[in-house]
């Protein structure tokens, strides 16, 4: 089922802070040449600070298990945001910001309006 990945890799919860509206966190997530900030509502968190996890963001729904965070949404944008680029996929409200030197959604061949899944499975 790889094929249908446009991305996966191994990256690390790297902080979990409160975020700006009531119930919501926002998780920062590194990867080998990217950041990803996601916001998660609180009651829906399974994200630990310093914890090991596999990003997949994929056109097909991948397998996880009731451990990982999974979502669907819409890829809305890609700007240029001083000497990175910012890409926005929202899950009908939450939203996941990709931060990369290089243009990310070209690089994985996604453009606006492409529906993705985005999942974070716990790494065993």
């Amino acid at each position: 089922m790889l094929s249908n990945y446009v991305f996966s890799e191994n990256c690390k919860i790297d902080s979990i802070r409160k975020g700006e509206l009531r119930d919501l966190l926002v998780a920062t997530i590194k990867g080998k040449n990217l950041e990803m900030i996601l916001d998660v509502i609180s009651s829906l968190n399974v994200f630990n600070e310093g914890e090991e996890v596999r990003v997949i963001l994929s056109r097909e729904k991948p397998e996880f298990t009731e451990k990982d965070f999974c979502a669907h949404g819409y890829v809305v944008t890609e700007k240029k945001k001083g000497d990175n680029f910012v890409s926005i996929i929202s899950f009908f409200g939450p939203l996941l910001r990709i931060v990369s030197a290089d243009g990310f959604l070209q690089r994985v061949g996604l453009k606006s309006m492409d529906h993705v899944y985005f999942c974070v499975r716990k790494n065993e």
